[in-house]
């Protein structure tokens, strides 16, 4: 496998190869070569390269997983696409639905593997979940409460618009796929609301979504404060607690008297992101163009979903320049706020069906609808942004490069030019 980015996942990816019995870890790109280079020898890589492009040319990768920043993925997935590699791609695999739509149809098209690694939906222990709703033990799920907080606000995707970050992108996105997983993709209103950083990045949301039975779910996240990670499903005859949503550590159940009945707590593993691995390399060997845990079907639902609500909020990717932002507000900045609810149109997608997990009927995955206008607008920044442009080199955009370097682990000088970098 080559691993296209050096931050934090594929940090974390790197650990999972080194201990699969099934992938290994062969090259690593970074548009920056050394990094590449450093990052291969603490993590068992054998070539590093500068470019995607050049990667692609080796003829011994025989998968690719993408770990850029989100503004990078449409592009590079793209790339490795068209080059016959199938690929495991972080989330979301593309910044709008209809990027997301095009490489879907280009995969299929030209018979590709791509997969998007939403972890949570590999995850073992959604099936005891799964499980304890199906036997009734709660009554009938008819609301489910969902919340995460990380305090991630010197991370550079959240400074930089451009770069596809925000509470939305990261955390929201999860807690959608979560709601999904519970109670399907039938949502016939959507109102939510965020608040936005000096350079218009969401920064707190809240999501409440009614579905076409009058479940409803309420999601909620913050990247400006640290706090639980935890979902409660309420049924007719008790409630359900799980904890870490990411990576689903138990699950307590309780009566309508509020006395707890039962509890549930999840294996022992080395990582949650091991469960993706082997099912991307499970699909690959058997010829398969997408898993069956996220169907291209349940990517492009989920797509359409964040397009409806940033369409809502006002939401955008583009860079806010410093001369945009007004005197008044830079001397004395507060918090912008959206709010908005609207309709889903939930015929907008064809999309396939499976079954609720709550085991109540068959739900057929469709998307938002058409687009309308956000309940209010906004035109202003909050203060001047001067500090912000800066990457740091963990969460810096692996764009691609020109040149190429090689060295030996024994290097005492600077590198002589070579085809390739020997890890």
């Amino acid at each position: 496998m080559a691993v296209v980015g050096t931050g934090y996942m594929a940090s974390k990816m790197a650990a999972v190869l080194n201990a699969s019995p099934t992938v290994r870890p062969y090259a690593v790109v970074s548009r920056d070569l050394d990094r590449a280079l450093s990052f291969g020898r603490e993590n068992g890589f054998k070539k590093a390269y500068d470019s995607v492009e050049a990667m692609l040319a080796d003829s011994k990768v025989e998968m690719v997983y993408i770990a850029t920043p989100a503004s990078e993925h449409a592009a590079q997935v793209r790339l490795c696409i068209e080059a016959g590699k199938p690929i495991l791609c972080e989330t979301p695999i593309a910044l709008t639905a209809a990027e997301a739509e095009s490489l879907m149809s280009l995969s299929e098209s030209l018979d590709v593997l791509v997969v998007e690694a939403v972890h949570i939906r590999f995850l073992p222990f959604f099936k005891q979940i799964v499980s304890v709703i199906s036997s009734g033990a709660i009554g009938t799920p008819v609301m489910l409460t969902a919340n995460m907080a990380s305090d991630m606000e010197n991370l550079p995707r959240l400074q930089r618009p451009s770069l596809g970050g925000g509470a939305l992108g990261d955390m929201g996105y999860f807690l959608l796929n979560f709601s999904s997983m519970i109670f399907g993709d039938k949502v016939k209103r959507i109102q939510s609301s965020c608040t936005f950083t000096p350079v218009r990045v969401d920064r707190q949301l809240s999501i409440v979504l009614q579905y076409i039975d009058d479940r409803m779910a309420v999601l909620s996240c913050t990247t400006s404060g640290n706090g639980e990670s935890r979902a409660v499903i309420q049924g007719t005859k008790g409630y359900m607690v799980i904890e870490d949503l990411k990576n689903f550590s138990s699950a307590t159940v309780y009566d309508t008297r509020r006395a707890k009945t039962a509890t549930y707590k999840r294996g022992k593993y080395k990582s949650e992101f091991e469960f993706e691995m082997a099912a991307f390399a499970a699909a690959m060997k058997s010829g398969w163009k997408e898993c069956p845990e996220i169907p291209h079907s349940q990517s492009l639902s989920m797509m359409q979903m964040m397009d409806f609500i940033r369409r809502q909020l006002g939401i955008s990717y583009e860079e806010i320049q410093i001369s945009q932002i007004p005197d008044v507000i830079m001397s004395s900045p507060g918090p912008q706020i959206s709010s908005a609810g609207e309709t889903v149109d939930t015929a907008a997608a064809e999309t396939e069906s499976r079954e609720d997990p709550a085991g109540s009927r068959p739900e057929e995955m469709a998307g938002p609808g058409k687009e309308e206008e956000p309940a209010e607008e906004f035109t202003e920044a909050e203060e001047s942004a001067e500090e912000l442009t800066e990457r740091s080199a963990e969460e810096e955009s692996e764009a691609e490069g020109t040149s190429e370097e090689g060295f030996t682990e024994e290097l005492t000088e600077e590198p002589a030019e070579e085809e390739n970098a020997e890890v």
